[in-house]
């Protein structure tokens, strides 16, 4: 149910409330200044609603609310600079503001002593300075999250004294360094997750002790953070419950066989590295089918295992050295959503099984690579492909009218093969497709509309046919219904012209109505097109 935020008469709860909990209530409008007269409040939870919350109310909550524990106004519409008497308040236990729009900094300083403050979620917004000390001398600190801010500044790693922490996270703010090791965190016993991803931190990390020492931990998210991560390469304890590991561009150089042990793994990014060779036959053993997402993309990786991980929905191997067929395990991947194999040495044929596939793709990408013989015809259902691009193979035949199942297509990128026959008309009947690319391909013939659909290519903005065999005239049937195709603006000057790229000459379409439309991107680069008159 939607409504405004109810209102309250002055006294009415002042006297007796304790606890207000209105989360997720789909509440809108102005929160009421009478919530500062409820004076005694404990607890106060106005999260996931749209709200707005005026400075002054804010404030005054601060003032009046000298007894407040919890504090939870996440997802609310607050954007003011982050009062710091907040952090004044001795008793508060929890505060999460999470998810707003507050700016300026945390105190350096503070009056209270908050030795009850367990939770500090500040996460997302767009707070900045540094960080002060004192966030990491809090003895009751189990939850600390300031990821998705703009701090920056030195990070004290060496006046850690956390002893109660179970989550910190510091990711994505983008400008904090400091240096670090393992040794850093073999004290926080506690910890179930950390995030320090896309910082400038420094430092070398050896994972296997890491993994060791904190017993209890369950995430790990390094990626892009500056820390560089070695192993020993030997077998150590990992906690069973451990499901999400990232460590995107770590300089790691070989799969640590520590990664045995993740047996209830979810997701695993090990991208922008520098392993090198095929990846190691007891890979697959890796989170077995709990492993739903896996980045291995941008190393130096040779080849690949047949693997079962039948649970994945995320795999993406680009821009690696991987050679050799098509691997099969992928046709038994029926949960997968997105697929990227581009920029690799895959060889060989593409196995009739991939066009078996029950298609829950958003996206397959297998451009760049070294694939021969047709395109598969589709027999599975593939209404949920977003993008399919085979763009830089060496492919021939036609491309089968199959594919016209593909109702939810938007992006189909066949170009830079040896592909041949005419041009697939049926093509226009896909609603939902915006780029088409055929360039630099054999076909060949006339451009032939279909007589079946009377609005061709409705979503299409991007079009290239470009270095094709394409003769005669182009149909004036698709310019008139580019309308994806255009920007339209109201005219306060001569007639503008229409321009298309057919390669060395301009072709130019004076537009006479009262808006100019100009096309986003089309390339026609074949010097047998007559010119159209639309």
């Amino acid at each position: 149910m939607t409504t405004r935020t109810p209102k309250t008469k002055e006294g009415r709860f002042s006297n007796s409330l304790t606890q207000l909990n209105l989360s997720h209530c789909s509440f809108s409008g102005q929160v009421p200044p009478d919530i500062t007269l409820l004076h005694k409040l404990v607890s106060l939870d106005l999260s996931y609603n749209f709200v707005k919350l005026g400075p002054d109310v804010f404030i005054n909550m601060f003032r009046n609310f000298t007894n407040l524990e919890q504090l939870s106004l996440a997802f609310v519409n607050i954007s003011l600079i982050l009062p710091h008497s907040i952090f004044n308040l001795n008793s508060l236990e929890t505060i999460d503001l999470s998810f707003n729009s507050f700016t300026g900094d945390i105190p350096s300083e503070i009056s209270a002593n908050l030795t009850h403050l367990t939770w500090l979620d500040l996460s997302s917004n767009s707070l900045n300075g540094t960080l002060p000390s004192w966030l990491f001398t809090s003895p009751s600190l189990q939850y600390l999250d300031l990821s998705v801010n703009m701090f920056s500044g030195n990070v004290p790693f060496e006046s850690f004294t956390l002893p109660s922490l179970q989550v910190l996270d510091l990711s994505r703010n983008n400008q904090l360094v400091g240096h670090s090791d393992v040794q850093t965190f073999r004290q926080l016993t506690n910890l179930t997750g950390l995030g320090l991803s896309q910082n400038n931190f420094s430092g070398e990390w050896e994972l296997d002790t890491l993994l060791t020492s904190l017993k209890n931990l369950e995430w790990l998210d390094l990626s892009y953070s500056g820390f560089s991560v070695t192993t020993n390469n030997t077998n150590h304890y990992v906690n069973p419950g451990f499901w999400l590991l990232y460590m995107a561009s770590c300089k790691l150089k070989v799969f640590p066989k520590s990664f045995r042990a993740m047996k209830q793994l979810k997701e695993l990014d090990l991208s922008r590295n520098e392993i090198h060779g095929q990846i190691p036959h007891w890979a697959g053993e890796i989170g077995g089918n709990e492993l739903i997402y896996l980045n291995l993309s941008h190393n130096f990786i040779t080849g690949l295992q047949q693997f079962q991980w039948y649970g994945l929905q995320e795999l993406y191997l680009q821009s690696n050295l991987i050679q050799g067929p098509f691997p099969l395990s992928i046709c038994n991947l029926s949960n997968l959503l997105d697929l990227d194999m581009s920029n690799n040495r895959f060889g060989g044929f593409i196995p009739q099984c991939f066009g078996n596939i029950t298609w829950s793709f958003l996206m397959i990408d297998m451009g760049n690579n070294n694939f021969q013989g047709t395109i598969p015809n589709v027999y599975g259902d593939c209404g949920s492909l977003d993008g399919l691009s085979l763009n830089g193979n060496q492919l021939e035949g036609e491309v089968p009218s199959s594919l016209s199942k593909c109702s939810g297509l938007k992006v189909l990128d066949l170009g830079n093969n040896h592909l041949n026959g005419t041009f697939p008309s049926w093509l226009e009947g896909l609603p939902n497709l915006q780029a088409l690319v055929l360039k630099s391909n054999n076909f060949h013939g006339h451009i032939q509309p279909s007589l079946t659909v009377e609005s061709p290519f409705l979503s299409l903005r991007v079009l290239d046919l470009s270095h094709n065999g394409f003769v005669g005239q182009l149909p004036a049937k698709y310019f008139q219904s580019f309308n994806s195709m255009k920007n339209v603006v109201k005219r306060s000057t001569p007639p503008e012209y229409l321009s298309m790229d057919y390669g060395n000459r301009e072709f130019g379409l004076e537009e006479e109505e009262e808006e100019t439309c100009l096309y986003r991107e089309m390339t026609l680069d074949n010097e047998r097109f007559a010119d159209t008159d639309v």
